[in-house]
């Protein structure tokens, strides 16, 4: 996708070979001198699919960054480097480009901050390239004016300090609150009106699925199978289209008595979802553990989201006193159980006072925005890495 700035997806070819390849390319060690930065304060994503245009919506205003996108080209890295402010808004999604423009900027003495999405990846034991990971990031922590920042704050995953500065709350999980102290809540749409009308009493569970493995939906759909009687209890709502490969699972959930829907569904009519929800699935495979979206804006509207045992966002929850719902992944009786027993999010004893989580959501927008400002003005160590001592 080409850069929202105007940058040339079709011009230079994509970036290769060592930093200093590509610094060489752009021009950078041609003289004696340190070039001059630009005075440009940009926000950078490769692609702006799924939830990196609301990374984008969100954080260019924030910090008074100009939103970026678009591949790597030696214009572009030059660019970059040249900037005087920079953030990657997510550095997993071209790691090399990454590092060889973090450390050039290192080499400049300018600040650098990255976002770190998938930063469980360093610690999985499945592939060779894992630890490979790990060992990289340890030497990427030690660039000068880098900071990088984990969406997960380190108390829910203490190991990730090995591999970046800062421990923060992803966006998703304080975004509906855009002026620090109201949130957003949900309006009712058509949509919303005809999942109550088919829930008919019963509670309502709903996934924003990509009808995939990784985000449990097969695990789901084999608890609804097993445990027919689950469907005079609990309506499963899932909502986004289905792609072809998954057709067979869709079929599943509709023949288990969920409610299929199909289709693009707008922003509108997702939070609406969320509105007459009492549970939130966010139950995902083992290999798929990390931040999520959709258990952020679950937790921002006090839905109590369904999680993996065990997952960074369980983690996360109970650190934070955050009501949810844990069970054992591939635990069909357990999640049954659960399902059979599933209270109206009215109903449910709350951890934490309407007032208390709207505080919380606060502190973690406010110590987001403390910590990525500290590391845009080059300070990498910044007080406040534990949800304990955002408050």
């Amino acid at each position: 996708m080409p850069s929202s700035a105007g940058e040339d997806a079709s011009g230079p070819p994509s970036l290769t070979g060592s930093p200093d390849q590509i610094a060489e390319a752009g021009g950078l060690l041609s003289g004696p001198s340190q070039p001059p930065s630009t005075g440009e304060h940009i926000v950078y994503v490769v692609a702006t699919e799924g939830h990196r245009q609301s990374y984008l919506d969100t954080l260019a205003p924030l910090f008074g960054l100009q939103p970026v996108s678009g591949r790597m080209t030696v214009t572009l890295f030059r660019r970059l480097v040249a900037a005087e402010r920079l953030l990657f808004a997510s550095l997993d999604d071209d790691m090399l480009s990454f590092g060889a423009v973090a450390a050039m900027r290192g080499l400049l003495q300018r600040p650098t901050v990255a976002l770190f999405l998938r930063a469980q990846k360093c610690f999985e034991a499945g592939r060779w390239y894992y630890r490979g990971k790990r060992i990289t990031f340890r030497i990427l922590r030690r660039i000068p004016r880098l900071m990088i920042a984990t969406i997960t704050p380190f108390d829910a995953a203490p190991q990730y300090a090995e591999v970046a500065h800062a421990g923060v709350c992803d966006p998703q999980y304080w975004d509906l609150q855009h002026d620090g102290k109201t949130m957003r809540q949900p309006h009712s749409t058509a949509l919303a009106e005809e999942v109550l009308a088919r829930a008919a009493g019963r509670r309502v569970l709903f996934s924003l699925s990509s009808f995939s493995a990784l985000r449990g939906m097969d695990f789901l759909a084999q608890t609804l199978k097993r445990f027919p009687k689950l469907a005079e209890r609990v309506l499963v709502v899932a909502a986004g289209r289905v792609p072809a490969a998954s057709a067979s699972l869709s079929a599943s959930l509709l023949s288990s008595g969920a409610l299929v829907i199909d289709r693009f569904v707008t922003s509108r009519e997702l939070e609406s979802l969320y509105g007459v929800a009492d549970s939130v699935w966010a139950c995902y495979a083992p290999e798929y553990d990390q931040a999520s979206g959709i258990f952020g804006r679950a937790i921002q509207l006090g839905v109590p989201p369904i999680t993996r045992k065990g997952s960074v966002i369980a983690c996360f929850s109970a650190a934070a006193g955050i009501n949810h719902f844990s069970v054992q992944y591939d635990d069909y009786e357990a999640l049954a159980g659960l399902l059979e027993q599933l209270p109206s999010r009215h109903q449910l004893d709350p951890m934490l006072s309407e007032t208390e989580r709207v505080g919380l959501v606060s502190a973690w927008r406010r110590q987001f925005n403390e910590t990525i400002n500290a590391g845009l003005v080059g300070i990498k160590h910044p007080a406040h890495n534990s949800l304990d001592r955002i408050l």
